[in-house]
C-alpha cells in the first residue's frame, strides 16, 4: 500500500500534465519538438503505471493478498471487447485475429477485470510475437467437463518445450528477436497464470519455434452461475 501510494501520487502528476501539455489545452506550446517531448512523457509514465500495477499485483498474488471482486459476468461481452481493444494493435502489426466463441454461455463468476487482464495479456503477447502475415486466434467455449475453456493460439515464432518454464518466471524472457524488438517486463505470464489460479484454474502452453504457441486456460464448472454440467459434450468451436 505504502509503494503503491508513493509511487502513483507523483506519476498521475506526471501523467496528468504531459497529457495537458501534449493536447495543448491552454494554448499552443510553440516548437513541436515540446509537443513530442510531451507525448513521450506520456507514454512513458502510462508505461511505468503499467509496470507497476504488474507488479503490485504479481506480489499480492504470490502473498495471498489479492481479492478477487466476483460477480457474474457476461463472458462473450468481455471477450469481444477484449478483441475490439486489440484490432489495431493487431492491425498495425499486420496479424490478423479471429474470435470464435460459443454462443449462450451463462454467465461466469469471476473478477471481470482480472478476467479482461488474464486476455488482453494473452492477446498483447500473441500479437508481439507473431510476425507480420501470421494470425491469431481465440475459441472460448465449454470444454467436456462442462468448464469454462479459453484457448489463444498463435503462429509466431513460438519457443522450445525447455523454454516454457522460464516464461512462466517473473522478470524472465526468452531470448529472440522479437523480445529485443519488443521491450518487456517479463510479468504478463507469471501474472496472468496467477489470476488465473486465483479463480481455481489452471494454464497450460503448447509451442514450438516456427509454428506458434497455444496457450489453454481452463476454469471449473462451478465458475458457471448455472453451475450445471451438459448432459453430452457440448457443441464447442473446433479445436476444443
Amino acid at each position: 500500500a505504502n509503494m503503491s501510494h508513493e509511487l502513483r501520487t507523483p506519476l498521475n502528476a506526471i501523467i496528468g500534465f504531459s497529457e495537458v501539455m501534449k493536447t495543448e489545452v491552454f494554448g499552443p506550446i510553440g516548437d513541436t519538438h515540446y509537443r513530442d517531448y510531451a507525448r513521450d512523457v506520456h507514454d512513458s509514465g502510462n508505461h511505468l503505471l503499467d509496470l507497476i500495477n504488474d507488479i503490485l499485483d504479481l506480489s499480492k498474488v504470490e502473498a495471498g493478498r489479492l481479492d478477487l471482486h466476483e460477480e457474474p459476468v457476461d463472458v462473450g461481452a468481455v471477450l469481444t471487447a477484449c478483441e475490439r481493444l486489440m484490432r489495431e494493435r493487431a492491425h498495425n502489426a499486420g496479424v490478423s485475429m479471429t474470435l470464435d466463441l460459443q454462443p449462450d454461455l451463462p454467465p461466469l463468476r469471476s473478477d471481470e477485470i482480472k478476467l479482461k487482464q488474464i486476455l488482453l495479456n494473452l492477446l498483447s503477447n500473441a500479437v508481439k510475437f507473431t510476425t507480420r502475415g501470421g494470425t491469431v486466434g481465440v475459441i472460448a467455449g465449454r470444454n467436456r467437463e462442462g468448464g469454462f475453456l479459453l484457448r489463444v493460439k498463435d503462429s509466431g515464432i513460438g519457443m522450445r518445450p525447455e523454454e516454457i518454464p522460464i516464461a512462466l518466471q517473473p522478470f524472465r524472457q526468452i531470448d529472440s528477436a522479437l523480445s529485443r524488438k519488443h521491450a518487456g517486463t517479463g510479468l504478463g505470464l507469471p501474472l496472468t497464470k496467477g489470476l488465473v489460479e486465483l479463480h481455481g484454474g489452471t494454464m497450460a502452453i503448447e509451442s514450438a519455434p516456427g509454428v506458434g504457441t497455444t496457450v489453454t486456460v481452463s476454469l471449473p464448472a462451478a465458475r458457471f452461475v448455472d453451475g450445471s454440467k451438459p448432459a453430452e459434450p457440448a457443441v464447442t468451436p473446433a479445436e476444443i
